[in-house]
């Protein structure tokens, strides 16, 4: 059986307020540095930076929201996270799944097996992490999903009701 998580329409909506008011907050710096130093064309290259800024801020989820893509999916076969591959990680190489608090939200960091001299080269920091605050579902939805699948572990006083 397989699970999708898409990003949420309300909390995709609150984070493009933000990443507007942030372009707004760099576009203004801008304008106030060109004017100050004499710039002929301030319009142009305020609008410029505004959209290079966010272009770089919010151009990827944009078009993955629009294409109401699934951005985690947890197959039979493997994990599936858009922002690390297009491809599934099967399971057998996925050494461990950790479950970390940070502040109100949640994440998973991943821990893929590795070869022991990739091992003695990189200190014991996770292949990629999957931030859940953005995908529609509770965290413990994600979590019944993936108990099957993975070994999961939670850090202390984490979702007091998943143990395993």
């Amino acid at each position: 059986m397989s699970r999708q998580f898409r990003y949420s329409r309300p909390k995709f909506r609150t984070t493009l307020v933000v990443a507007a008011g942030l372009t707004v907050m760099v576009a203004g710096l801008a304008w106030m540095m060109l004017v100050a130093f004499g710039s002929s064309h301030p319009r142009l290259w305020t609008g410029f930076a505004a959209l290079v800024f966010f272009g770089f801020v919010s151009a990827g989820m944009l078009a993955r929201y629009l294409r109401d893509q699934p951005v985690l999916a947890i197959y039979p076969t493997g994990l599936f996270y858009a922002r690390h591959s297009g491809e599934p990680v099967a399971w057998e190489t996925i050494r461990e799944i950790v479950l970390r608090q940070r502040e109100t939200e949640y994440e998973l960091d991943i821990y893929l097996w590795k070869s022991q001299e990739a091992a003695t080269r990189q200190s014991d920091r996770p292949d990629f992490t999957i931030d859940l605050a953005p995908l529609e579902g509770e965290p413990s939805e994600v979590l019944a999903a993936l108990s099957g699948h993975a070994r999961l572990r939670a850090e202390t006083g984490i979702l007091p009701a998943f143990n395993n």
